[in-house]
């Protein structure tokens, strides 16, 4: 049941799903609520982030999205000068 910010809830549809990254890490039972938006079905909730580094790069306009796990350290490039 999804529960939303103005008090209302509703039944929905989950899911447990395993997840593949590319570079083997592969993460079982990951919980998912099937939602629609503007005629568009979607999986959310998928909180993979949560456990490691994910970072988006667009460097010479070819955009990289990349995962490492476990988690090595924190960066923030709105305050790391050498990063900016």
């Amino acid at each position: 049941m999804a529960h939303y910010a103005d008090g209302g809830s509703k039944i929905v549809q989950e899911f447990l799903v395993n997840v593949g990254l590319p570079n083997e890490v592969v993460f079982s039972s990951i919980r998912v609520t099937l939602g629609g938006f503007s005629d568009a079905d979607v999986l959310i909730g998928m909180d993979i982030i949560s456990q490691g580094d994910f970072a988006v790069t667009n460097f010479n306009q070819r955009t990289v999205f990349s995962f490492r796990v476990p988690s090595l350290e924190t960066i923030d490039f709105s305050q790391d000068p050498e990063r900016q």
